[in-house]
């Protein structure tokens, strides 16, 4: 599997895990299109954020370019390593907007960009908030890590993952991915509407 793939000077990045062990040999990148991972934790948040950038603004988004790795290279990688080089590479670039999927990437990506996090976010609940505090605050002049779930919204307890990341500032019942691929489509259009990030 190859360490990255898309463009590291585009301004929005794609940070997952690691690679699935059972198939890391098999796949050519990280978040292979055809590993159901990828589907489980981006597409499902794509499609509503594509649906709403193209209704607001009649814009879409060019995922072609997105810069997409893992925050460990593989399972065995000890996360100083993790962190030193995805450090490295957030100085190097400074994308606007690095993505993270769960909360072993959110982790190492905010030690890696110099946030010391005040607690560890290891709960569905706190990714949520972490996730909203994080759209509302939103910085230009820094790089924005911005947490989202990773294989919990696809397995035993997706509904209760739903309700703990969305709480009560969704529709009800809560739906994870119209609620983040909403936030992130307004986000986009609000603060990046002026960013080589266009179809």
């Amino acid at each position: 599997m190859r360490d990255f793939t898309g463009d590291p000077k585009f301004p929005i990045w794609l940070i997952g895990d690691s690679p699935p062990q059972v198939w890391a040999e098999k796949l050519d990148t990280p978040l292979d299109s055809r590993h159901p991972a990828r589907h489980n934790i981006w597409t499902s948040v794509a499609d509503p954020m594509q649906d709403r950038l193209y209704r607001q603004g009649k814009l879409r988004l060019n995922t072609s370019r997105l810069y997409i790795r893992n925050a460990m290279l593989n399972l065995d990688e000890q996360a100083e390593l993790s962190k030193k080089r995805l450090k490295e590479l957030l100085d190097k670039y400074g994308p606007s907007v690095v993505l993270t999927f769960g909360a072993s990437a959110f982790m190492i990506a905010l030690f890696a960009s110099g946030e010391i996090p005040q607690k560890l976010y290891k709960t569905t609940k706190l990714l949520g908030e972490q996730f909203r505090s994080r759209i509302e605050k939103y910085d230009e002049h820094k790089v924005n890590i911005i947490p989202l779930l990773h294989v919990s919204i696809a397995r035993r307890w997706f509904l209760s993952a739903h309700r703990d990341f969305v709480d009560n500032y969704g529709t009800m019942p809560p739906n994870y991915f119209d609620y983040v691929g909403t936030k992130l489509a307004d986000l986009l259009l609000s603060k990046l509407s002026n960013k080589p990030i266009w179809v």
